[in-house]
């Protein structure tokens, strides 16, 4: 374990510097683009691969949004299976997400550095209908994400959160009820790994030696910043 954290803290620090190396960047690429561009591969519907140590910029959604107003699903298109091969590309979110919501679909990522965002898997448990995305986050870097780093929402089993690094997740206020838009009141932010509380009926993840880690050492010693039942 001790071996483990040393690697751990040591990939941390090379993935700081690459983000301090390129932040002032002006030259970057739209994730979107690169994902309207990906071709089918592998079994999956669109496989990205970027170039390391290049921006990526901007969010990502994959599947279906829920209109609470009309109560029913707006599919811009159906959901696809995704793979984002990052090969130590940096994606600057920009307070935005990479989101695979209401689909039988899953999304894959690996070997990206993570800035101002988060990942999210969004589905719904209906027995008429498989509305639940599955996938895997892997060997990531997370430098400061907003709100979380990966949230789990009525989603849980088939997903896999194996060797990620979460460093000094961002509390942004309450996280919001994905059926009306609305902050939730017991939907706090700034954790790194915030997981479906309805375990019972979607089921739990498969995490694997995942580090995590805060500046501040209150959060730091409390395990209810690293993972959290929300």
């Amino acid at each position: 374990m001790a071996t483990w954290s040393r690697i751990l803290s040591l990939r941390a620090l090379a993935a700081v510097l690459l983000v301090l190396a390129f932040a002032s960047s002006t030259w970057a690429i739209p994730l979107q683009a690169m994902y309207e561009a990906a071709p089918a591969q592998d079994g999956y519907d669109r496989y990205l691969v970027l170039e390391t140590g290049v921006v990526y910029t901007g969010g990502l959604l994959i599947g279906a949004t829920w209109d609470d107003d009309r109560q029913e699903f707006l599919r811009a298109e159906a959901g696809l299976d995704v793979m984002i091969e990052g090969r130590g590309a940096i994606l600057d979110l920009q307070r935005q997400q990479i989101c695979i919501s209401f689909c039988d679909n899953r999304l894959d990522l690996e070997d990206c550095i993570i800035i101002n965002g988060g990942v999210r898997y969004r589905g719904d448990y209906r027995p008429d209908e498989d509305l639940m995305p599955q996938g895997s986050v892997r060997y990531c870097t997370f430098w400061r994400p907003h709100d979380y780093a990966v949230r789990l929402q009525g989603v849980g089993t088939g997903v896999t959160l194996e060797r990620n690094i979460v460093v000094d997740a961002v509390d942004t206020g309450l996280d919001y009820i994905i059926w009306s838009g609305e902050e939730g009141p017991h939907l706090p932010t700034g954790i790194a790994f915030g997981i479906s509380v309805q375990v019972g009926t979607v089921g739990f993840p498969d995490p694997r030696d995942n580090w995590t880690f805060f500046n501040d050492p209150e959060p730091n010693l409390d395990p209810l910043y690293q993972f959290c039942f929300l």
